[in-house]
């Protein structure tokens, strides 16, 4: 269980027992601060002294391990001769977590991002492309890194390592490449080792979420979407769409937009929450949860808000599986104020199910729209914020097929945009509202200091 790392990456037997200490840990309420528990990580701050959540004290333990000689969980409930009910509580976490012993956790993973419709073995025609991508990355799983090599190396293995290697490290996509070609030159010649970062990106694309790159007009009149996606110039102020003068290596003109921005589509990554067990289970936690009886609210679903949203939409109430979020967004400048002036305008959507330790973190802020520069969008931020308006609606209205990977089951899953958080400049921008004059805060009206 304290083996964290098996040849460079986290062992699964290790994730399954830090799931069975914290399953052991919760079974002792004694020891517990509310929801927080002693973090038994070796990092120099925790060490048993800090009350962290139980999805942080999974990451510190992942990253940094377990304190050195901590075999008694004494700070946990373990009595110093040992504890029966640990062993009980340990088994049932194993049984619970560890599956077919021939599928390998890399197995698991692409299976989880193919979603529970994926069926193999049972496809005759053609796959289609995101399929063939599921099937490349099941293939290079199955795929030793060179035949017969002694510890049945995979090329995803492989992969995921160096992926895991750029991350932590900064590689730059140089770097990597020339990192590919040492290892080739040092393998026996008939590996398959990937050649460079495109070819590992090629591979593994289908685990990704999509992106959407959608031009714009120049000074940010409209977007080249849906109906007007085929326009060459804008129907406003009749600039052109694209640059001119550019040509690539032979005499064909590439067609370079003057600015452009990106679109993550929010419904997948929504989907994906119910399709993996470390999160389906904390999307219903703001219906099944109980407030406090101190009359304190510790999350949104304490709020006379929300219940009056449920009161108002008793049939999207009904399904606790439904999506509540919220939006925020702000500027910055991304060279700082000594580099050139240029502010970028990230927009963000937080899933506001999740339990108030999870909800605000930064793995569940959803970044959906990046609104381009080089200078403020101010009251035209509406333009960008088209494909999300559109996608909220068609959430709230029809919803989608969904497959809740706890109950095994399908279901219609709808979302409503219930709050927008941002500071007074940017409230103007995304209601409208103008935030200059006597009138200037919609809350004071006629008692504002004009």
């Amino acid at each position: 269980m304290y083996q964290r790392r098996t040849r460079g990456l986290i062992d699964p037997t290790f994730i399954v027992g830090v799931n069975s200490f914290v399953e052991f840990a919760k079974a002792h309420p004694n020891c517990l601060d509310g929801h927080l528990m002693r973090c038994p990580c070796n990092h120099k701050k925790c060490q048993n002294r800090n009350f962290l959540d139980e999805d942080t004290i999974k990451a510190h333990i992942a990253k940094y391990g377990f304190v050195e000689n901590y075999e008694t969980w004494i700070h946990h409930g373990e009595s110093d001769d040992g504890d029966i009910f640990r062993e009980h509580v340990v088994g049932e976490v194993f049984e619970q977590y560890v599956g077919d012993e021939n599928i390998s956790a890399f197995e698991t993973m692409i299976h989880d991002a193919a979603g529970p419709s994926f069926q193999p073995h049972d496809i005759q025609d053609n796959p289609t492309p995101a399929v063939q991508h599921i099937y490349d990355m099941l293939r290079a799983e199955q795929q030793e890194l060179w035949p017969n090599n002694p510890n049945r190396i995979s090329k995803l293995s492989v992969v995921a390592r160096l992926m895991n290697l750029k991350a932590e490290h900064h590689f730059s996509e140089r770097l990597y490449d020339d990192f590919c070609e040492l290892m080739k030159e040092c393998l026996p010649s008939n590996n398959v080792i990937v050649d460079g970062f495109y070819e590992t990106k090629q591979l593994v694309r289908g685990l990704g979420l999509p992106v959407e790159q959608i031009d714009c007009c120049k000074r940010s009149c409209m977007l080249y979407w849906g109906e007007d996606s085929e326009l060459i110039s804008c129907k406003l102020c009749g600039h052109d769409r694209y640059k001119r003068g550019r040509t690539d290596s032979g005499s064909r003109k590439t067609m370079v937009p003057h600015k452009k921005m990106f679109y993550f589509p929010l419904t997948p990554r929504l989907q994906r929450l119910y399709g993996s067990n470390a999160t389906a289970k904390h999307m219903r936690w703001h219906f099944e949860h109980e407030m406090e009886k101190d009359g304190v609210m510790r999350h949104c679903s304490d709020s006379p808000a929300w219940k009056h949203f449920n009161n108002m939409y008793p049939s999207f109430a009904s399904e606790c599986r439904n999506a509540r979020l919220g939006l925020c967004t702000d500027g910055f400048q991304p060279f700082g104020q000594s580099g050139q002036q240029y502010s970028s305008w990230p927009v963000i959507v937080t899933p506001y199910n999740l339990p108030p330790w999870m909800c605000m973190k930064d793995e569940y802020m959803f970044l959906s729209i990046i609104v381009p520069g080089p200078s403020n969008p101010k009251d035209r931020l509406d333009v960008f914020l088209q494909p999300l308006i559109a996608e909220l609606k068609d959430l709230w209205e029809i919803g989608v097929e969904t497959y809740d990977v706890t109950s095994k089951q399908n279901f219609r899953m709808r979302a409503a945009l219930m709050w927008i958080i941002s500071d007074f400049p940017a409230y103007s921008m995304l209601s409208g509202w103008s935030i200059a004059g006597k009138l200037a805060c919609p809350y004071c009206m006629d008692d504002s200091d004009g």
